[in-house]
């Protein structure tokens, strides 16, 4: 069943540097919020087109034009995906290419192999996400998530935090407000805040402690590694078993 409630702590530090704690909650849009959500996200969808904003089909083709998006990329993510895929299965059956059950050196290979083609994959469309975030779609879309956001927060008490999706909007860049939307995006997208950590990769190399909790490589004693096992300090430079940098 879904959550229909979110509660959640905000602490805001004072101009005297004391801290300030307030008890709020989320709750999930009913069908009035959505369909006004709806009528909202309509009037800056027929903003954004009056005022010139690109849909996305009016920024494939630009970006197609200049070089920025084409084919060729499509292609090339597509490609990178489904190795991505391919590694996945690896780790999950856990087979080695001689159908044995593989080495956990091998396994290794293969999640840090996954970590760099994601980092291939997110680099090649930075720039095409970047650019769709200001698209009419894009634009519209988030103005109805604002509209959830003041229309489904409240405090403790019960009494509503914003009065309104305007009221929301200048007050969209404090705490408040940011917790507010983080706790309404995790409770209506199932948004997951340790992303990164559940990775099929990451699990996987966690289960056999080769990272810490911050996900960085690590020897059987616990300490920093690189990609070749050599000691590190938690700024990347080659240390002795000291502790002393080396690669000055």
């Amino acid at each position: 069943m879904k959550n229909t409630k979110k509660n959640t702590t905000v602490r805001i530090i004072q101009e005297d540097g004391s801290i300030k704690e307030i008890n709020i909650y989320v709750v999930r849009p009913n069908n009035n919020t959505i369909k006004n959500a709806d009528r909202y996200r309509a009037t800056t969808w027929n903003q954004c087109i009056t005022d010139g904003v690109l849909t996305r089909k009016e920024l494939a083709k630009i970006l197609e034009e200049r070089g920025i998006w084409n084919s060729e990329k499509s292609e090339q993510e597509t490609i990178i995906a489904n190795k991505i895929q391919e590694l996945e299965r690896k780790l999950y059956l856990g087979l080695g290419v001689d159908g044995k059950k593989a080495k956990i050196s091998e396994g290794k290979q293969w999640a840090l192999e996954m970590r760099r083609l994601r980092i291939q994959l997110r680099d090649l469309i930075s720039e095409k996400i970047a650019l769709e975030e200001n698209t009419a779609e894009s634009l519209s879309d988030n103005a109805k998530f604002d509209y959830f956001v003041a229309d489904c927060t409240f405090y403790e008490n019960g009494e509503r935090v914003y009065k309104n999706v305007e009221d929301y909007n200048s007050k969209s860049a404090d705490e408040l407000a940011y917790a507010a939307a983080s706790a309404l995006g995790e409770m209506m997208y199932q948004l997951d805040t340790k992303f990164e950590e559940n990775l099929p990769e990451n699990r996987w190399l966690k289960q056999f402690n080769l990272v810490n909790e911050n996900l960085s490589l690590i020897n059987s004693d616990g300490e920093l590694v690189d990609l070749d096992g050599r000691k590190i300090n938690e700024f990347g430079y080659y240390i002795n078993e000291n502790g002393k940098r080396i690669d000055v």
